[in-house]
C-alpha cells in the first residue's frame, strides 16, 4: 500500500513539473515527448528507480530553465 502511495506522489510530482513546463514555458513543453497522464511504471515495465531519474530530470531541468529566463519576460535567452 505504501508502495502505491509512494508512486503516485512520484507521479503528481512528474505531472506538477510538466505542468510548470507548460505554464511558464510552452516552447519547451511542447518538446517533451512524454506526458505523465499515461505513464504507469506498474505496468510499462518501468522502474520506481527510472521514474525517480525522470522526476529529477525534469526538476534540474526547469531550474536551468527559470535561471536561463529574461527579466520580466517569459522567454529563455
Amino acid at each position: 500500500m505504501q508502495n502505491k502511495r509512494k508512486g503516485n506522489q512520484l507521479m503528481k510530482g512528474i505531472f506538477d513539473l510538466t505542468l510548470s513546463f507548460q505554464m511558464e514555458f510552452p516552447v519547451i513543453y511542447d518538446n517533451l515527448s512524454e506526458t505523465p497522464l499515461f505513464l504507469d511504471y506498474e505496468n510499462k515495465g518501468m522502474s520506481k528507480i527510472e521514474f525517480e531519474e525522470y522526476y529529477k530530470f525534469l526538476k534540474v531541468q526547469l531550474r536551468v530553465f527559470e535561471k536561463q529566463r529574461l527579466p520580466g519576460r517569459n522567454m529563455i535567452r
